[in-house]
């Protein structure tokens, strides 16, 4: 006489995906920590890239992912933030840190201006206005020769200095980036795991019946906006010291789209997915310029697949594989 054998558990795959994440987690972790010694100088430095990225797309993912306004001109945040630090350090001091600080300074002013205008509106006016926003920067950064010397690109920033000691491109700048972004990804997962994150995608859902039990929704949608961009501001900073300069391109609206493929390819509206995104995304563009003289059609194909495929990005890719072995096992 056989057993029948029992039926599979729905709820096993739930419970150990906590464990599955963590080790995921801690692989990440070792891979990024091992990389200066296990990868070329090249890779170092596309990676240093990628992790610039990945805070940037993170901080578009908090505002078009989890508070549901999806801006088409990203790139102001990113592109001020990288003059503003970039000029400070080329002018007045290479100290990376108050670099920093000033360039957050001048993009909280920008956003609050600008976002207590953007954030009246909703859906598809909110995007263009976004991308308009933008595109004055861009023309602003085009016309000022006096401060971003036009195209010619605000040129000959210093390398950084921390505490006394200068930061040299290569596993320094490496580790210094890796450890910002980590800072990033764990302070916005907080966030998001808060009562602010829960009302914003409340917002996302529906903010007309967020703010009829009460949610300030215009205010909540404002404080993302400037949240965002600050995260972007730090993004380019850091890409201005990276670059050891900037020019007017990175406020173009092509670069807007850019981070925010970044943000889809790797998951809108998770927490990993943005990080995923950008390092896939400089490594493709990478390949694939070397080999292909279309590259941007290459891409584009490559990112319609995946999107078919798996429509909450690669960072969903774990759980859909998960339901597919479920769905087989019955």
């Amino acid at each position: 006489m056989t057993l029948a054998s029992s039926p599979p558990d729905p709820l096993a795959s739930l419970r150990t995906r906590p464990l599955f994440a963590a080790g995921l987690g801690v692989l990440a972790l070792a891979a990024i920590f091992a990389a200066p010694w296990l990868a070329r100088p090249f890779t170092i430095t596309l990676l240093t890239e990628a992790y610039v990225f990945a805070i940037w797309a993170m901080s578009l993912n908090l505002l078009s992912g989890h508070a549901g306004l999806l801006s088409f001109g990203h790139a102001a945040g990113f592109g001020l933030g990288g003059y503003a630090a970039g000029y400070f350090a080329r002018e007045v001091t290479a100290d990376i840190v108050a670099a920093l600080l000033f360039a957050e300074a001048v993009v909280f002013v920008v956003a609050a201006l600008a976002g207590a205008v953007a954030t009246r509106l909703s859906g598809v006016a909110f995007s263009i206005v976004s991308l308009c926003i933008a595109q004055v920067l861009y023309q602003v950064a085009i016309a000022w020769r006096a401060v971003t010397e036009g195209m010619d690109g605000l040129l000959g920033v210093p390398l950084p200095r921390l505490v006394g000691f200068t930061i040299r491109n290569g596993v320094s700048f490496y580790f210094l980036v890796a450890a910002v972004m980590l800072a990033t990804l764990a302070g916005l997962a907080l966030v998001l795991k808060s009562p602010f994150g829960a009302t914003l995608r409340a917002i996302r859902t529906n903010d007309v019946r967020a703010a009829s039990i009460g949610i300030d929704v215009r205010l909540h949608k404002w404080l993302a906006f400037v949240i965002s961009w600050m995260l972007a501001g730090v993004a380019g900073a850091l890409m201005v010291f990276l670059k050891a300069g900037t020019t007017p391109m990175s406020l173009h609206w092509s670069e807007s789209g850019n981070v925010l493929i970044m943000t889809i390819f790797g998951g809108l509206g998770t927490i990993v997915g943005p990080v995923i995104g950008a390092v896939c995304f400089v490594f493709l563009r990478d390949a694939l310029t070397s080999a292909l003289a279309v590259w941007q059609l290459a891409f584009g194909l490559i990112f319609v697949v995946v999107v078919v495929i798996f429509p909450s990005g690669l960072a969903g890719l774990p759980a859909q594989l998960g339901k597919l072995s479920w769905r087989s096992s019955r």
